[in-house]
C-alpha cells in the first residue's frame, strides 16, 4: 500500500521542507540507518524522521535533520509496529528543491 503524506514544519530541512509531500510504502524488506520513515508516535502523532539506529530487537532510534527537530531523546525508542511506512520518494513543493529518492 502506498500513501501520500504532507510534510509540516522544518525539522527535516533541508532534505524535506514544509509543504513537500512524501510517498511512503508499507512494504519494504528492511530498514537501514539513514532512511526516512513516517511514524505514528504515541505522543507526537504522525512524524517524518530519519532512522539513526536499529536495536537488535528492532526498536528504532529516530532523529531529524536540524536543530529545530524534536530531540531523539524526547522521541525515545520507537517500535517497528508504529511505522506507517518507509519514504520512497519526495514530491517537492519548491522547484528549487531537489528530488529525494531512496
Amino acid at each position: 500500500m502506498l500513501r501520500l503524506i504532507k510534510v509540516q514544519g522544518e525539522s527535516m530541512a533541508p532534505r524535506l521542507l514544509d509543504g513537500d509531500f512524501v510517498l511512503i510504502s508499507r512494504w519494504y524488506p528492511s530498514l537501514k540507518a539513514g532512511q526516512l520513515v513516517v511514524v505514528d508516535h504515541a505522543l507526537y502523532g504522525v512524524i517524518v524522521k530519519k532512522v539513526l539506529h536499529i536495536a537488535p530487537d528492532g526498536q528504532l532510534w529516530l532523529g531529524g535533520e536540524n536543530n529545530q527537530s524534536l530531540l531523539s531523546e524526547r522521541i525515545g525508542w520507537v517500535s517497528p509496529r508504529r511505522i506507517l511506512g518507509k519514504v520512497i520518494t519526495c514530491i517537492c513543493a519548491s522547484a528549487q528543491h531537489k528530488l529525494v529518492k531512496d
